[in-house]
């Protein structure tokens, strides 16, 4: 540790002298840009100085934390590492209020001042304050049509209630421009195939007195070049374009020859309120290696219907979400094709071309593990067919190995079951296998196409053997998964079943002889037998900067079912005050928990993130306690980060015995990050946690563990830290350093821990992959 600090205070040393020799390479007749700042003398909501502040061109050096200029001063070591000084220059200044100008006027406030004002201090220009004076915004007073095609003209007028343009709204070119491309894909879900924005125009009249514009949107038709010499030009309606054939090509490879020989397949398919079925062509390689159902099930776009933009799109999400396809495009082609006895249309053909994945592939994967600081390695061998019966079916096949340097524990002789320095280690095997449909005895067509459902099966077998005892699980899992809306998906499982298998150390069992039965519990063989279901909802959108919200709530039943037939069997409690079955007792609980997300990006290289956790989890019948695995924890690379994985709390028990893995019936928690890069890959983090688990009811293994409204907030845990972060895109690594600060298990008046002694520095080291959320 003292070398630590007197390394830390050499570099401080050494930045330092760096940021007292910042302005050096400043010559004589230049200044030093500090610090940049918009002033608007009279805000408006619609007018935000970070917006403002976005088109100054020229910016001063980068600031660690907004505070400090790191990459200045090391430019005093080292120019490749370090930053060189940003000068202040005036031009650009100028520039910048012309393009704050333009802003401003492009959003309705035309009449706008912008000035400037600069503070200088010896070779510095500590501030250059942009003074920004808001005319009053223009309105729009009347909105008007003018569309010659009066079949468009009747689609977009019945549907304005969804424009962006309202009166005595203030006049905004982002909006105007959003409003054209709302109306061309309104009219590329009705048929206009090839109709884009540029048709859309509009004639603005501000020659009004109180700021007022009246605004006509004009829809202008196709002018396409005539055979007559005396008008080269001439107007035509828009097409409305109906979809003949639709082809599909289903393997496609990469490279393939000129010389392939191609079979053609007409299926058909008929939807519920159908009057008559779809039919598709297929084109393809014999054999056919696909069910043509599970490819026709995915496409929206169905022969004579309109051509409509959105169903191409969600043809496209749908095969791509099949998992067994690497590339799909979807293209249309105007055909030629006339029918006798109809009404001439304009018509489409539409062509699929798919290329799949390998069907079978194999990999292996390494990683690094932190279980609350005790650190191991693990890996997988993962064999993976997609397409194991013809239908899409994803099937996996995963072994896993891991070992681990655990501390503590009872068990004698601990030193002669080590492999290098490790002493624990886990080892299992899961089999899953996906099925890109709603498996169910019922038809498929009850349920809305745009779901994009999944079935799961999985099956798992693991054996972890930790120093005061060996532990089984076999876990068998049935279940849905599916998306309501762009935001909003689904989880349910109807079968959630785990049989546990405990077997202790006779040293841990002189452990548990002095224990609660409650604890004793959770190191006993149990089945659990029940169901679950999640909500999420997550509005992020990858393409834009801002800020979202993310939210998963889960609600867990288990043991309802053994318990009826129990009941209906006549079974008997036992004197225990239990009952089994197949001789092994069965869990019943319910359970119940919230995670809630908001993350605000500031811009590309700053942002915070807020989270609130929340649950509780009710055992009864059966049950006098939560399953060791089903219960809530706090500590860990991902929560409390200053506490070991399941070695904080509950409440405010004093950790009379350390070695003890505690897990809750209710727990609370928030946390609040800072995010910020560093340099290049590197990013830093600054984080606050605070949180704690509690029992429902009092436990004589952790005194004071049980949830009080009066006392709860008083034993809620607190933490500070910071972290560094590698991002290399494709997967992140950190390391997070965490400080206790106020600690629960202290007696009350002395949780906050800062300064109260010598010791009191005492972090705690977090490897991670990934954000903690």
């Amino acid at each position: 540790m003292k070398v630590i600090c007197f390394f830390f205070r050499l570099i401080l040393l050494i930045l330092v002298i760096s940021a007292c020799r910042t302005t050096r390479n400043v010559q004589e007749d230049q200044f030093l840009l500090v610090k940049n700042k918009v002033e608007i003398i009279n805000p408006a909501k619609e007018v935000s100085s970070g917006d403002l502040e976005s088109l100054i061109h020229q910016k001063p050096n980068n600031r660690f934390l907004k505070i400090f200029p790191v990459k200045l001063w090391i430019n005093g070591i080292n120019r490749k590492w370090g930053e060189p000084p940003v000068v202040l220059d005036v031009p650009l200044i100028t520039e910048s209020e012309d393009q704050m100008m333009k802003y401003l006027n492009n959003i309705g406030y035309f009449g706008s001042n912008v000035s400037h004002d600069i503070k200088y201090r010896k070779k510095k220009a500590r501030k250059v304050t942009y003074i920004v004076n808001l005319s009053d915004p223009y309105r729009l007073r009347d909105i008007a049509y003018a569309i010659k095609d009066e079949e468009i003209k009747i689609i977009v007028l019945s549907d304005t209630a969804q424009s962006l343009l309202k009166k005595a709204s203030i006049f905004n070119t982002f909006n105007l421009d959003q409003e054209r491309m709302r109306i061309a894909k309104l009219l590329n879900d009705n048929g206009y195939f090839g109709f884009n924005r540029d048709y859309v125009y509009y004639e603005v009249d501000s020659a009004l007195n109180n700021k007022l514009m009246d605004i006509v949107v004009v829809i202008k038709n196709v002018t396409v070049p005539s055979s007559d010499i005396n008008t080269p030009l001439h107007e035509e309606k828009h097409k409305v374009y109906y979809i003949n054939d639709v082809f599909i090509h289903p393997g496609n490879k990469t490279f393939q020859p000129d010389t392939l020989v191609f079979d053609t397949l007409v299926e058909h398919l008929e939807r519920r309120g159908d009057a008559v079925p779809h039919d598709y062509i297929f084109v393809y390689t014999p054999p056919m290696k696909i069910k043509p159902k599970l490819l026709m099930r995915s496409m929206f776009v169905e022969k004579d219907r309109k051509y409509n933009a959105t169903d191409a799109q969600q043809s496209y999400k749908k095969l791509s979400n099949l998992r067994i396809f690497k590339y799909v495009d979807i293209n249309f082609k105007e055909s030629n094709t006339t029918r006798k006895n109809l009404p001439q249309k304009n018509y489409l053909d539409c062509t699929v071309q798919l290329i799949r994945f390998p069907v079978h592939s194999y990999s292996i994967e390494a990683q690094g593990t932190n279980s609350g600081g005790d650190l191991g390695i693990g890996g997988y061998l993962v064999y993976q067919n997609k397409n194991l019966f013809r239908g899409g079916e994803v099937f996996f096949i995963k072994l896993k190995g891991a070992l681990e340097a655990q501390e503590g524990g009872t068990t004698q002789g601990v030193q002669e079951r080590k492999l290098l320095f490790f002493n624990t280690y886990e080892t299992g095997i899961e089999a899953n296998l996906n099925f890109p449909q709603f498996l169910a005895p019922i038809s498929q067509d009850i349920f809305s196409r745009y779901f994009r459902p999944t079935t799961t099966l999985n099956i798992g077998y693991y054996l972890q053997d930790r120093l005061d005892y060996q532990r089984t699980i076999t876990n068998f899992s049935f279940g849905y998964l599916w998306s309501e809306t762009k935001f909003k998906s689904h989880i349910l499982y109807p079968a959630d079943i785990n049989f546990v298998k405990v077997t202790t150390t006779p040293g841990f069992d002189s452990i548990l002889a002095n224990e609660s039965e409650r604890y004793k519990n959770q190191y006993k063989d149990h089945l659990i037998v029940g169901s679950k279901y999640s909500y999420i909802y997550n509005n992020q959108d990858i393409n834009k900067l801002g800020k979202y919200l993310y939210f998963r709530g889960n609600i867990e039943i288990a043991g309802n079912l053994l318990g009826l037939i129990n009941n209906v069997a006549g079974n008997h409690t036992l004197p225990e005050g239990y009952k089994t079955i197949f001789g092994i007792r069965y869990s019943q609980y319910v359970k119940n928990d919230y995670d809630f997300r908001y993350y605000l990006n500031l811009n590309k290289k700053h942002s915070i993130v807020v989270r609130v956790a929340a649950g509780v989890a009710v055992p009864y019948a059966n049950s006098i306690d939560i399953p060791f695995e089903k219960g809530f924890y706090g500590g860990g690379a991902n929560g409390m980060r200053a506490w070991p994985l399941r070695f904080l709390g509950p409440g405010s028990y004093e950790n009379t015995n350390p070695d003890i893995e505690r897990v809750g019936d209710v727990m609370l928690e928030g946390n609040f990050e800072y995010r910020f890069n560093i340099y290049k890959v590197f990013e830093g983090g600054l984080f606050y946690d605070i949180g704690n688990i509690w029992f429902l009811s009092e436990n004589e293994t952790f005194p004071g563990g049980k949830f009080t409204f009066g006392n709860f907030a008083k034993e809620l845990a607190m933490d500070v830290g910071f972290g560094i972060r590698l991002d290399f895109s494709y997967f992140l690594f950190r390391v997070d350093i965490a400080q206790r600060i106020k600690d629960p298990a202290y007696s009350e008046g002395s949780r906050w821990i800062i300064g109260k002694n010598r010791n009191w520095l005492n972090p705690w080291y977090n490897l991670g992959i990934g954000y903690p959320f």
